[in-house]
């Protein structure tokens, strides 16, 4: 009912690491967020992978990479599975090393070359996605039981050392035991699944950070601006003869501005001027900015001098 897509907050950090100085005070937290959400995507893609082999004999609908929103909380789960009897949610997990459970504290500990540390406790993450999930149905006048697994997409040690609520599966494993699942008395008709399913996909809300320099609390003036080739990767690409001239490699193209744009909106601010793109970009035409910024697809409001460009 809705597939996977790379999230906006990965593409969004993905630019501002390209446009921080390495000796940023805030690169390396940055530049670690970003590994661990590329490693986590990567981990639902795993899992994405082998749920396509789940294909039972009666109805059900399966939605991925969901963000809902309940009494002003937002609560994200990974993949929704609608059965006849039964929502189950998963939260994907790509960790690597040897991993302990434990249930009294809820604690997941983390151990890498002989290294441990405590990490987020998925199992909590679940907990509090179930409950949420419970009352958005509720409030649809839906009374639905709802199940939770977590999924390794790594095939990690594994040592449970007490008995808890949600199972914990390597995604390899999560279709058989889809498979060998007990159905019980149907709870929701194949129409029911499916409008639960869009409403579910309706509701879906994006979380959108941007512009990362205020949610993050980066001076705008410490970000490098600048056209970056997209074959070498060297900042500060010329336009000459209606074409961007890369004076490195020698690349020529027409469209290399466009990830300047993403990274303007991603990065920067919510619109943007002549003036501002003529600064971010190197073009030192106005009119050549002007019918630039025209073919971009970018929505014009204001007039001359109040003008800007929105997406």
């Amino acid at each position: 009912m809705k597939k996977r897509s790379e999230p906006l907050s990965l593409l969004g950090l993905q630019s501002l690491i390209n446009r921080l100085p390495n000796q940023h005070v805030q690169y390396a937290k940055i530049d670690e967020d970003l590994r661990k959400r590329k490693a986590g995507f990567g981990g639902e893609l795993n899992f994405d992978k082998h749920i396509n082999e789940f294909r039972p004999n009666y109805p059900f609908g399966l939605i991925h990479d969901i963000c809902l929103l309940y009494n002003g909380i937002y609560f994200q789960m990974d993949s929704v599975l609608i059965q006849p009897d039964k929502i189950i949610i998963f939260e994907i997990k790509n960790l690597g090393g040897k991993l302990t459970v434990k249930a009294s504290p809820t604690q997941f500990i983390q151990e890498i070359k002989g290294e441990r540390k405590i990490i987020q406790s998925p199992i909590t993450e679940l907990e509090r996605k179930m409950i949420f999930m419970d009352r958005w149905l509720k409030e649809r006048g839906l009374e639905v039981p709802i199940k939770g697994i977590i999924g390794l997409a790594y095939t990690n040690e594994l040592f449970i050392e007490e008995e808890i609520n949600n199972e914990i599966l390597f995604t390899h494993e999560i279709p058989i035991r889809l498979y060998n699942m007990a159905t019980t008395d149907e709870i929701l008709s194949r129409n029911n699944i499916s409008k639960i399913a869009r409403d579910i996909v309706d509701s879906h809300q994006e979380y959108n950070p941007f512009p990362l320099t205020k949610t993050l609390n980066i001076a705008k003036e410490d970000i490098i601006t600048g056209v970056i080739c997209p074959e070498c990767k060297l900042n500060g690409m010329k336009w000459f003869q209606k074409k961007w001239r890369c004076h490195g490699c020698t690349y020529q193209a027409a469209d290399c501005h466009l990830p300047l744009i993403d990274d303007w909106f991603y990065i920067m601010d919510s619109g943007i001027t002549n003036r501002q793109f003529r600064g971010f970009s190197g073009i030192q035409n106005q009119d050549v900015a002007k019918r630039i910024l025209k073919k971009t697809g970018l929505v014009m409001k204001g007039r001359r001098r109040t003008a800007f460009y929105i997406r």
